[in-house]
């Protein structure tokens, strides 16, 4: 991790050396240059600890889910752990698509183009649906042949494989839910994007792992994730219907308008 950041640093500064040596006046190092904005380090300070928070209630979802499928033994957990695992490509995939939309909506956003945002937001859902449904395809479909790269006991190769199956149809849901929420902190509505982690990862999935454990047992459990980021879905679909661009923009205030 350590090295990863140091890398990153160093290409980050690189970058920025290169582009003032071109005599980009946008992109500096100098100290003279930094005009702190009491409103500009606010919003970065609220996207930022979004970020974490999503990361820490992850954590806390995940913690809740292991506890559940640890009492139905070893070898669930085990399965379910291989299972998650060969599931993180289409997550980090689907993850790693809206943050490079992110800085698209907040472009459009600013100019004040609410069509164009309006058309990068559908590209993006468009993108993380097909993504998404070709990973459920391809995961279902060789669900068996995935168990086995990784194990040799029938009995927790037929079982990683049926996690795998129920697991797999969440990442087309996984897609839309990301790519509203990268919306939502693009143009600096940090709050939206806080109800959705809350509600992804507390509201909704604590109670309702509980739930799917007492009607299912070991299946529901597994399930939970699909039956959370299924409604979910839905809520996300509504928020950005009630904060679409065209409204969103419609709504700037006249100053502000002309200020950017």
């Amino acid at each position: 991790m350590l090295y990863n950041c140091l890398c990153s640093s160093a290409y980050y500064i690189f970058s920025v050396l290169r582009q003032e040596r071109k005599g980009n006046e946008f992109v500096r190092l100098s100290p003279v240059d930094i005009h702190p904005d009491r409103g500009i380090i606010l919003n970065v300070v609220k996207i930022g600890i979004l970020g974490a928070l999503i990361t820490v209630l992850l954590s806390v979802s995940n913690i809740v889910l292991n506890n559940y499928i640890g009492i139905y033994g070893s070898n669930a957990v085990a399965s379910y752990g291989i299972a998650y695992k060969i599931d993180m490509f289409p997550i980090m995939l689907s993850v790693g698509l809206p943050p490079g939309t992110a800085p698209l909506f907040g472009y459009y956003y600013g100019k004040r183009d609410g069509k164009s945002l309006l058309n990068a937001a559908r590209i993006a859902a468009v993108y993380e649906l097909i993504l998404g449904a070709i990973f459920t395809i391809l995961i279902f479909s060789a669900s068996r042949p995935l168990a086995m790269i990784f194990l040799e006991e029938e009995s927790l190769i037929s079982l990683t494989a049926l996690f795998l199956r129920l697991l797999c149809f969440h990442a087309p849901l996984l897609g839309i839910i990301n790519v509203v929420t990268s919306y939502f902190q693009a143009l600096g509505k940090a709050v939206n994007s806080l109800v959705i982690t809350v509600l992804r990862n507390v509201v909704l999935f604590i109670p309702g792992a509980a739930l799917m454990n007492y009607l299912f047992g070991l299946n529901g459990v597994i399930l939970t994730q699909l039956v959370v980021e299924g409604a979910l879905a839905v809520i996300c679909s509504f928020m950005y219907v009630k904060n679409r661009p065209g409204r969103i923009i419609a709504g700037i205030p006249a100053k502000r308008k002309l200020m950017m």
